[in-house]
């Protein structure tokens, strides 16, 4: 008898062993999801409306932990805690993301696009999914890109209407290697320094100015201490929505549907939102001067020598397809 009850309670046990991993995989998954901005900025609207979805998409088995990134630092370092596990799902500039993904610098060419009908086409078609593919060496997914908006030029020493008021300044760019050979290009003295930074050192003169989308600059409130924007829309920047890759393959297959939808729908958000003009009235009210009109054709002619450096990492082929989408 006693025999009998151990064969029975043995296997009993392995029973419980073999159907352990099965609870475990239904039980609901907690999801961390991490953005790094202020309020109202893009990555923020794209992280809020991607958790609503997501939640909507994926019920009771994925629930989303939302954060704002300060605590990681800077986005770079997000985008590192992502690929490292630590983090699940971020919203990162796309500058930032290019660093790692090479290929994605693409979207980082000064002056490559029309406006941002042209940067969307580029970025929901062909090219963006071709780009995609390269996340997964570097142990990340791609499920989506958004706006961030055109880049633009802000300094506390004087307007800048040409090229030449470029000269000399001391200007923060993103630690990329096409921003800074772009603006290095522009005449500028190039600062690479993570964006936590970029206050203090424009406050105490270690900076003469930096540049960021309008929304970016007015979060941040910039006009604080800089005096000076010019609306160059030098370059466009994009979001990126990413995943670790170890993650997301663990995910059966409706949870990664669910993902890259809901991640979809919340990039389309962020190319939708118009937060510019609000801003810039904001800036203005602050005391900052906005130059809308100046000559483009300067900026472009400068950094026309870089074309073929964009192409050998590029591709020529590549780039004449981005020129010449709708």
């Amino acid at each position: 008898m006693r025999r009998q009850l151990r064969e029975i309670l043995f296997a009993g046990l392995m029973t419980a062993a073999l159907l352990g991993p099965y609870h475990a995989a239904a039980s609901p998954r907690m999801v961390s999801l991490v953005f790094n901005s202020q309020p109202q900025n893009p990555q923020q609207v794209g992280s809020d409306e991607f958790r609503v979805r997501l939640q909507a998409l994926a019920g009771k088995r994925l629930i989303i932990d939302e954060r704002a990134g300060n605590s990681f630092g800077s986005e770079a370092a997000v985008l590192a805690a992502t690929r490292s596990g630590a983090v699940d799902i971020a919203v990162v500039s796309g500058g930032i993301a290019s660093a790692v993904v090479p290929e994605l610098g693409v979207f980082d060419i000064p002056f490559l696009f029309r406006d941002t009908a042209h940067a969307k086409a580029v970025a929901t078609g062909p090219v963006a999914a071709a780009i995609g593919a390269k996340f997964a060496d570097k142990g990340l997914v791609l499920l989506a890109l958004g706006k961030q908006g055109f880049r633009n030029l802000t300094n506390s020493k004087r307007p800048v209407r040409s090229v030449a008021d470029v000269k000399g300044l001391k200007i923060r760019v993103i630690p990329n290697p096409v921003y800074q050979m772009t603006f290095k290009a522009l005449g500028a003295e190039v600062v690479p320094m993570d964006f936590p930074l970029v206050y203090a050192a424009l406050k105490d003169g270690r900076l003469d100015g930096q540049e960021n989308p309008v929304p970016t600059i007015a979060a941040n409130r910039f006009e604080e201490v800089q005096k000076h924007l010019t609306l160059t829309g030098h370059f466009f920047a994009p979001i990126v929505f990413v995943a670790n890759r170890a993650m997301f393959d663990h995910l059966d297959a409706s949870e990664r549907e669910a993902l890259i939808a809901a991640a979809r729908v919340a990039a389309e958000v962020t190319w939708k939102a118009e937060l510019d003009a609000e801003k810039l009235v904001d800036l203005r009210k602050g005391g900052m001067d906005v130059i809308e009109t100046f000559d483009r054709k300067s900026f472009v002619d400068a950094v026309k020598p870089l074309d073929p450096e964009f192409e050998k990492r590029f591709g020529k082929e590549l780039l004449a397809t981005i020129r010449s989408t709708p």
